[in-house]
């Protein structure tokens, strides 16, 4: 065995040693207590240690996040405010496992030392109040200032980590993330917000809420940003041709989101618009450096009608009508003297769920449902406006569906049993079965142990079958690929507000879809690669105390390779450190928060090395000010930390440097 394998096998061991060691004391200690009581029986102290939170999208019913059969991490809403993150990788970025890169245009969410070039966060599914937003054409999951939804209307984000096509099909390859909205009657009147931060950046939202007498919630909101960028130095355009290695102007963004909720009764509707356009300075795939004209517009609108009817005995039933348009507008220079090359793709989906859960006997709870999903409109273009070049035209559409069933089963009374397995059909490439399997044992309140094993599965999307365009060529014949997964997790709340964990997983995946250079024809081109393998161990701490100071700490220990020759992959850290710490300070209803990210290196793609870096913030947040205002400021990379990421084939760069420090100042009104 390698020293990274001893390391890893150690640390393992010992964690979870050090937990079966707590939990053994702590029941010698004090009375038995009753297997896994319902909360309301729990004292008031343990309600307070354990922080019990209830997450959604685990079975795709409300759970406690100890029953859910994964490895969970939920984040508020106070911690979104505290933090002042910014976007959704902000807050990703603070979770075990979770790492977050950018090529300037976009973020990438890695997830357990996996990150590939052209990936466009298609192994990740993202849900908007349970409805998919992955569109139809790239699978994209926007985590950026393009995601759907402002932060402040965030209650709370829940991460599920691991494989669960078993439930949700394709896209739920790594993890599962939900983001859950505010209700009309948490905001309870109006709120506007306006913002200003660095590159020129100004912000605001002006939102309206309220539950009126008939029982009718209703939200709406509207959000518009635009920042005129950073003027960019790359060292390998350093020519007079090319003005000295300097974008001017190039890094622009602009964007503007709406959103809509309304719910009465047993029936739900949300519906949701962003659109958003972006400037590319980074002179990639061979455009012109330097020049403004090139940049993206991305435009996603979503709505759903849910009805959702709770029964007796803990039954349930609910079904969901939902639709979706996405937009993308590429303008690529190419010539000096010619209008840009187009990118322009459309994709036009509707679709319709059903769930039903149903309580059997005393010891079974059986989930089941079905989904069905047309994507009636799968158009990609490619052309030169003028003169005129059509390179490449697909008009497609698609269907998809699903069966699944998940049984939880009480095998003892402190021992649970999770069996599901769902069924896909996927026009082209047919049938893929995706099986899930968990132990769940917990021998008292305060202490869980998960065992999980599971096999999920992506299809090819549109853009990898089909898309042409110069320098990029189609491959039809793509078909999907799986992973499958074990995992061992252990979980103990300590006397204190503490609570420690520690995760280890192994991974194994085949035909791996990515993009790579044809050297035959010189063009890119989506291929099933050999297979990839990666285990590692997450550790974690987290204080919550009753004075109102709270904090988590993680570890990472990751080893992410290609199976046929044994290398790590391109942009995968082998270590990781989180930390957040969020105190009242006293006498002065503020409240200070910090937090640090530290990743160790990684490989890039030409085979260089992008150096580790600590990455810190530090904010404060003033609630209530004068009883209407709520005030933050935060600082982001406080100490100026110079780091870069890697980026795929296609850049003259290995790696795009980031932003350095910066800052933001907000104020909320309430009325």
């Amino acid at each position: 065995m390698t020293k990274l394998h001893w390391q890893w096998l150690s640390a393992s061991a010992l964690l979870i040693a050090s937990v079966l060691i707590s939990a053994s004391l702590a029941a010698a200690q004090a009375p038995t207590p009753p297997p896994k009581p319902p909360i309301d029986s729990l004292t008031m102290d343990l309600e307070r240690l354990m922080k019990i939170e209830i997450v959604v999208a685990g079975s795709k019913r409300a759970q406690e996040t100890r029953d859910v059969p994964s490895f969970v991490s939920v984040v508020s809403a106070a911690e979104i405010r505290e933090h002042g993150y910014r976007t959704l990788a902000d807050v990703l970025r603070t979770l075990p496992g979770f790492y977050v890169s950018s090529d300037r245009n976009y973020s990438y969410i890695g997830v357990r030392g996996f990150s590939r070039p052209g990936d466009w966060n298609s192994r990740v599914l993202l849900l908007l109040n349970g409805v998919r937003t992955n569109e139809s054409l790239y699978d994209l999951a926007y985590i950026g200032e393009e995601f759907s939804v402002d932060l402040d209307l965030i209650d709370r984000v829940e991460v599920i980590r691991g494989p669960s096509s078993a439930l949700y099909g394709s896209n739920a390859y790594f993890a599962v993330i939900n983001v859950v909205t505010r209700a009309g009657n948490s905001l309870a009147g109006t709120e506007i917000t306006t913002s200003a931060a660095s590159f020129g950046t100004y912000a605001g939202r002006a939102s309206y809420g309220r539950t009126f007498t008939n029982g009718l919630d209703l939200l709406v909101s509207g959000t518009y940003s635009d920042a005129k960028g950073r003027n960019l130095f790359y060292p390998e355009f350093d020519a007079p041709a090319t003005n000295n290695g300097f974008a001017n102007g190039g890094d622009h963004e602009e964007f503007h989101k709406l959103l809509v909720t309304a719910s009465k009764g047993d029936f739900s509707f949300q519906a949701n618009t962003v659109s958003r356009e972006k400037g590319v300075p980074t002179g990639s795939y061979a455009t012109l450096f330097d020049d403004k004209r090139n940049r993206t517009t991305d435009d996603l609108s979503l709505a759903s009608l849910t009805y959702r009817r709770a029964l007796s005995n803990g039954a349930s039933f609910s079904t969901r009508l939902h639709a979706g348009r996405y937009t993308y507008d590429g303008e690529y220079a190419y010539y000096p003297d010619q209008l840009p090359n187009r990118d322009v793709s459309v994709g036009e989906w509707v679709g319709l769920e059903v769930d039903a859960a149903r309580k059997i006997g005393s010891r079974q709870f059986l989930t089941f449902g079905a989904e069905l999903r047309d994507n009636f409109k799968q158009f990609l273009t490619n052309f030169d406006p003028e003169p005129y070049v059509l390179y490449s035209e697909t008009r497609n559409s698609s269907m998809r569906e699903g069966v699944f069933a998940q049984d939880e089963i009480r095998l003892a009374d402190p021992l649970m049993l999770y069996a599901g397995v769902r069924l896909d059909h996927y026009d082209g490439f047919g049938l893929a079965t995706s099986p899930r399997l968990a132990l769940i044992y917990t021998p008292a309140p305060a202490t869980t142990f998960k065992l999980l094993a599971g096999r999920a599965f992506r299809a090819p999307n549109e853009f990898e079958l089909y898309s042409v365009s110069p320098g990029f060529n189609s491959n039809p014949s793509l078909g999907p690929e799986h992973i499958e997964t074990l995992e061992l997790i252990a979980q103990h709340f300590i006397r204190g507000g503490v609570q420690i964990s520690a995760s280890a997983f192994r991974n194994r995946l085949t035909d791996l879809i990515e993009q790579r250079l044809d050297s035959a024809n010189n063009v890119y081109v989506f291929g099933n690669a050999a297979s990839t393998r990666s285990r590692g161990l997450e550790l974690g701490l987290e204080v919550n105390r009753r004075q109102g100071v709270a904090g988590r700490l993680s570890y990472s220990l990751q080893r992410t390779e290609d199976g046929s020759i044994g290398t790590s992959l391109t942009n995968s850290p082998g270590q990781m450190v989180q930390a957040q710490l969020r105190s009242p300070i006293l006498g002065t209803g503020v409240i200070a928060a910090l937090d640090a990210q530290y990743m160790s290196d990684r490989r890039t793609v030409a085979g260089n090395v992008a150096g580790g870096h600590t990455l810190t913030n530090f904010s404060l947040f003033a609630p209530r000010t004068l009883g209407r205002f709520d005030l933050s400021a935060t600082l982001y990379n406080v100490f100026g930390t110079r780091y870069a990421d890697p980026v795929p084939d296609g850049f003259v760069q290995d790696v795009i440097a980031q932003d350095g420090r910066s800052f933001r100042v907000r104020t909320t009104l309430h009325y």
